[in-house]
């Protein structure tokens, strides 16, 4: 059979991204969480638990999911090393995300338990999908140009999905509001389709246990796992990396996952917005929020492109430092904004910082990795870490609601883990791995 060049393997790599960002945009940003918070305006109970604001049941619904991927995945990841599953264990999970996002088309006021199951199990596919999807970086494009392709690949998930959620929004508009459900399967067949391109390029792998049984592949998956972790802890300036991703990636993927909840509820406070809800209105509109994302996307954009190009002069701690910092200041402005115009500014900035923020940790981390094929391996515990990090911002920020049930101090609260984190990035300057490309 014919190798297939490193170019198109490298575009077909690119395309996932494309294609599975649709989930995060449509189904965690906007679309799925309107539809939830619409159906359950005045809150919700379960489990003997009433929710006062439903968003939070959400919130702690996807802290669940990703509890759940946090113990999974390590495991799997050692197995795909050893056994040369990397590439089909990323199909697996990729196609039970695009199904589960296809069937919230029944999901109904009538039927949560329904849409909270099917809403876990789009994430656990997503983000398992993930995982065998960033180890396929450093198996095919070379360090110095780990950065740009990182930022490419985000860069294309921030337009395709852009341009779904733009296609659904017409879509709603034409038939109307009450149809909406049923958009979620062009999610799924979005997803699906694109991520045939990138299944079709990228490279099957190699297995050292060829021929070993399911029992033994696990033990041979664990003991992969046990000699990854070691070499991470010997590794100073990798575990450091993965202390500051860990509290960085707590701040940012929090933040993408309550922005469209917290600017709508946020919303509720401005002047004004009190003789809005008296009238039955609301004080943000579905259309407000769609712009206010697809702001963020089109900034995280160029975010990603820019600081791709701020790391290739000024190296990767300086530009990730740099989105870092925008992070902190967009936690302080989150907590004292008071306007729509705010909001609007408080979207651009932060979904510039996102695109740099994202791309960057992918990119760095990949750098800082030994000379080594365990690429899955080394991957499942950037993302175990990544895991267990939005587990504890989720679950942190949907119980502060039930208590203090004010979301500024929530998104301040973040703002603390953008401060460690920075001050961990900084004693990383120095790292050769991490200069600037001045070959380039």
């Amino acid at each position: 059979m014919m190798a297939i060049p490193r170019k198109k393997q490298i575009k077909g790599w690119v395309m996932f991204d494309w294609a599975n960002s649709a989930y995060n945009l449509v189904i965690v940003s906007t679309i799925f969480p309107a539809v939830f918070m619409n159906y359950y305006k005045e809150g919700v109970d379960f489990w003997g638990i009433h929710f006062e604001h439903s968003e939070s049941l959400l919130t702690l619904a996807m802290s669940f999911s990703y509890l759940i991927l946090a113990f999974l995945t390590p495991v799997l990841s050692g197995i795909a090393d050893y056994g040369g599953y990397k590439k089909r264990y990323m199909q697996f999970f990729s196609t039970l995300g695009a199904i589960s996002c296809s069937l919230l088309m029944f999901f109904t006021e009538e039927r949560l338990e329904l849409g909270l199951a099917l809403a876990i199990l789009a994430s656990i596919g997503f983000s398992g999908s993930l995982v065998f999807y960033n180890a396929f970086l450093p198996e095919i494009v070379p360090v110095k140009f780990q950065d740009k392709i990182s930022a490419k690949g985000f860069a294309f998930g921030y337009l395709g999905s852009s341009l779904l959620l733009i296609v659904i929004f017409v879509l709603i508009n034409i038939v109307g509001k009450d149809y909406t459900r049923y958009f979620f399967v062009l999610v799924g067949l979005w997803w699906f389709g694109w991520a045939r391109w990138t299944f079709s390029v990228l490279p099957n792998g190699s297995a050292k246990g060829e021929n070993l049984n399911h029992k033994q592949l696990l033990v041979s998956g664990f003991n992969e796992l046990k000699l990854v972790g070691k070499q991470i802890l010997a590794n100073k300036a990798l575990k450091q990396f993965l202390i500051a991703f860990f509290m960085i990636a707590l701040g940012v993927q929090t933040i993408i996952i309550i922005a469209n909840p917290f600017a709508k509820r946020i919303a509720e406070t401005f002047d004004g917005a009190a003789e809005l809800i008296a009238q039955g209105k609301e004080a943000m509109a579905t259309e407000e929020l769609i712009i206010i994302v697809l702001i963020m996307q089109f900034l995280g954009i160029a975010g990603s492109i820019l600081f791709s190009k701020l790391s290739d002069k000024k190296g990767n701690i300086f530009a990730l430092s740099s989105a870092t910092f925008v992070y902190l200041i967009i936690c302080f402005a989150a907590f004292v904004i008071s306007s729509k115009p705010m909001l609007y500014c408080l979207a651009a900035f932060m979904g510039f910082a996102m695109g740099g923020v994202q791309s960057l940790c992918r990119s760095t981390y990949s750098k800082l990795l030994p000379d080594t094929e365990d690429h899955a391996s080394f991957f499942s515990f950037y993302d175990i870490l990544e895991k267990v990090a939005i587990t504890i911002g989720t679950f942190c920020y949907g119980s502060l609601l039930l208590i203090i049930k004010d979301v500024r101090y929530g998104v301040l609260g973040l703002g603390v883990f953008f401060f460690f984190g920075l001050i961990l990035l900084l004693k990383l300057r120095g790292q050769a791995s991490l200069a600037p490309n001045k070959n380039e």
